[in-house]
């Protein structure tokens, strides 16, 4: 049949795929299907549509293709790392849509690797869907999709024949915002899939017919889409399989993942991940979610002392709906995290799988105090109507009684904790609105933030004022949404000075002496491998000693490898240990080079590659640490803040009121001074680096005798050796959350026989770090 509609290739045809890529048949596009199951291809050809024996050959001239798999190591499989991988037979300009749900970070990195390996020309397309395979077939899915304008030009006419037409949201922030938007959602669909087999199995346990249970909670406000649609299978014994335990587990780790890189809290999110571990080592991972009923009806063998049946079904609506309240604040919380559109985020969530009547009830008044940025504590609760405390009350009745009957509790109780803590932030008579509570700042947070975070964003915000707020100088950062840098404070209500700046460069004083222009000097390497080199004008000081032998198989080169890092193998990128173990300076390349920033010798130049969280400590202020695993070796930040005079770094410790507290944020740019020098920049007395009040996340970092960091000093161009970069790297492997550290006077001698000196000891600070190794004193 002769058609004007492009032709598109469709990647996956499972059950959301395959309703998917049959639905744009019938509207007359030609489709040709991969997926790796013969079967499905047959039934598609069936159905159809054209098939092919490879993703190459299905892309093949076709100007739009649909990425439909399960997971973010399928995609990368079946468009980049396969043989006869989709992408390098995809003609120029094709529009690619990545309908999987998957992390924002993998399809951000996606979208860089297309330009790194030269098909920035592709029109990247970050498209989750949400809906079932039931509106995969007849197009009405929604969709939530986050390109560049020119991508969304092209595709959304194709977008638009799968979506329901009030559902394809076009999510602002370029790709990666269409995955964060999936993302929060997930979050409602992750409590409230597990709940519904919760309350229902709290229903049995108190001895209540299942089918009279259903009944009682969707005429109430305990209703939720999900308890909706999956209780008719625990009815029938879990059949069909629709929508497999397997498919929630890998969108709920999605969700822990990033909140844990992020430094987000999601306390519901977490608990149910729990309740989906468990269910996958008793094997139910391929079975309909359903069927998670079986963790509450397995053990149960207590007997309840509650006597009616309407006083049996009140505490399972009251559980249920502490469950959907609570997630529903952790959604639009964590959405306001991420930056969404709050409007936009609850617009998609009560039409979509994650609709719940608690969401719709009071998401309004999430999203002011959200955009506010503080506690309501004046949201009082209105005559008549249910107080917080009340809420906590019903659900602590519920828990009781769960534990009297035996069946294992894992959102309720996590419920009963959030609105607890929420309830610590305000009066006894606060709002069921103010459960938001557990996700914001409090006290003097409240107070530092206030003015602005109730404009923040919007056209009347002032200017000043967002110079001044620490998020805003945070956001501003150009990796902020790739590794971000987190605040967090658990332990008190003490927040950051409000004076300090946080910045991702050192700033120069107007003083200080730069090297003329005529001095500047870059390699000119005609490859990047060629900086791996001896003959690297940028590795003329690297001692000899650092040639790299068999570990890369290089000896038999004419040339010699002699930059700091391994060239390849596993520990590739990762600072030699030779060099680990010293204190010898790291000579890179820079801008001023012939090579590209993807020269291996730029480890320092690209910057920090990990996240990194600020939080509180119990008794040595701020600290700092990493949401991932580092390995020994691995860059993790440079040390940051103004770069001042000698003279003036003096100035500024006379004037400190405790001079000894001020040397904490000196440190002085001493690895190359010499008075004996001809160069006169390195014969002056050492430039000194203040990060008091402008700084970066190292600015955090507490001293430890016994740290897993340590300062490197590393040169750029050669003529600013006086004003060189201050590197930490790890000295051995640190897992994710340990707190970083490094030795505040490593390689300075005598500090030891000091402590032993009365006459010295009473000027000396005291080292808190608490470890074996702790030499008592700072200095």
């Amino acid at each position: 049949m002769a058609t004007d509609k492009p032709p598109v290739a469709f990647i996956g045809l499972g059950a959301m795929g395959f309703g998917m890529a049959t639905h744009l048949l019938k509207q007359g596009y030609s489709v040709t299907g991969f997926d790796v199951w013969p079967p499905t291809l047959e039934r598609f050809q069936s159905a159809g549509g054209l098939t092919a024996a490879a993703p190459s050959a299905a892309v093949s001239d076709k100007p739009f293709c649909v990425c439909m798999v399960a997971t973010a190591q399928q995609a990368q499989s079946v468009l980049l790392d396969r043989p006869d991988a989709a992408v390098p037979s995809l003609p120029r300009g094709a529009a690619l849509l990545l309908c999987s749900t998957v992390p924002c970070d993998y399809v951000q990195s996606l979208e860089r690797h297309l330009r790194d390996i030269g098909r920035g020309d592709l029109l990247l397309v970050d498209c989750p869907v949400s809906g079932g395979a039931a509106r995969a077939a007849d197009g009405t899915l929604s969709i939530m999709a986050g390109m560049s304008e020119e991508a969304l030009a092209k595709a959304r006419p194709l977008l638009a024949e799968m979506a329901d037409p009030a559902k394809l949201y076009i999510v602002r922030g370029g790709v990666g915002a269409g995955s964060n938007m999936k993302m929060v959602h997930q979050v409602l669909a992750a409590c409230q899939i597990l709940a519904a087999s919760e309350a229902m199995g709290f229903a049995a346990g108190l001895g209540l017919d299942l089918a009279t249970a259903q009944r009682a909670v969707l005429a109430s406000e305990a209703w939720n889409w999900m308890f909706e649609h999956r209780t008719p299978r625990m009815l029938t014994e879990f059949k069909p399989v629709a929508s497999a335990v397997n498919i929630i587990v890998k969108d709920t780790g999605i969700i822990t993942a990033e909140a844990r890189r992020s430094g987000f809290r999601v306390p519901m999110t977490e608990m149910a991940e729990e309740g989906y571990r468990q269910a996958v080592a008793k094997g139910y991972g391929p079975d309909d979610d359903s069927s998670l009923l079986r963790l509450y009806t397995e053990t149960g063998q207590g007997e309840s002392s509650v006597g009616t049946e309407e006083v049996k079904l009140e505490l399972v609506i009251d559980l249920l709906k502490a469950i959907n309240l609570c997630a529903a604040a952790e959604s639009l919380a964590f959405a306001n995290a991420v930056g969404l559109d709050l409007d936009q985020v609850l617009d998609l969530c009560v039409n979509a799988a994650g609709a719940s009547t608690m969401l719709k009830k009071h998401g309004p008044s999430f999203i002011k105090a959200l955009r506010a940025g503080v506690v309501s504590k004046s949201w009082e609760a209105t005559e008549g109507s249910p107080s917080l405390r009340d809420v906590a009350e019903r659900v602590q009745r519920a828990v009781e009684d769960f534990e009297q009957i035996k069946v294992p509790l894992l959102l309720g109780k996590r419920a009963l904790e959030v609105l607890r803590e929420a309830l610590i932030s305000g009066s006894t008579s606060l709002s069921v609105d103010a459960v938001v509570n557990f996700t914001l700042p409090r006290a003097k947070m409240e107070a530092a933030i206030a003015p602005h975070f109730f404009n923040h964003g919007l056209e009347q915000s002032d200017p000043e004022e967002e110079k001044k707020c620490h998020w805003c100088q945070i956001r501003s950062f150009a990796t902020h949404k790739s590794i971000p840098i987190t605040i967090v404070n658990d332990v008190n209500n003490e927040v950051i000075n409000p004076n300090f700046r946080f910045i991702d460069h050192s700033v120069i004083a107007e003083d200080v002496p730069v090297a003329e222009d005529s001095f500047r000097t870059g390699c000119s390497c005609e490859s990047d491998e060629d900086c791996m080199y001896n003959t690297c004008q940028c590795l003329d000081e690297m001692a000899p000693g650092s040639d790299e032998e068999d570990d890369d198989g290089s000896a038999s080169r004419p040339r010699r490898k002699r930059f700091a890092y391994h060239s390849s193998g596993p520990r590739a990128g990762l600072l030699r240990r030779r060099i680990l173990q010293s204190r010898e300076p790291i000579y890179e390349c820079h801008e001023g080079c012939n090579c590209s920033r993807n020269c291996p010798n730029r480890v320092v130049e690209r910057g920090r590659t990990v996240p990194l969280q600020i939080f509180r400590t119990k008794n040595r202020g701020w600290g700092v640490k990493c949401l991932v695993d580092i390995r020994e070796g691995q860059f993790v930040d440079r040390y940051l803040g103004e770069i001042i005079t000698s003279e003036e770094a003096d100035r500024r410790r006379a004037e400190s009121t405790i001079s000894r507290r001020k040397d904490v944020y000196l440190f002085a740019l001493d690895k190359f001074s010499d008075p004996q020098s001809l160069d006169p920049l390195l014969a002056a007395p050492p430039l000194e680096v203040d990060g008091e009040w402008m700084s970066g996340p190292t600015r955090f970092i507490n001293h430890s005798c016994d740290p897993n960091m340590r300062i490197f000093a590393r040169v750029g161009d050669h003529a600013d050796k006086h004003i060189h970069d201050l590197a930490l790297f790890a000295i051995r492997d640190i897992p994710a959350r340990e707190e970083l550290t490094f030795d505040y006077v490593d390689g300075l001698e005598h500090m030891d026989d000091d402590a032993y000196d009365p006459s010295k000891v009473g000027e000396m600070t005291r080292c808190l770090c608490n470890t074996k190794r702790c030499r008592g004193f700072l200095w």
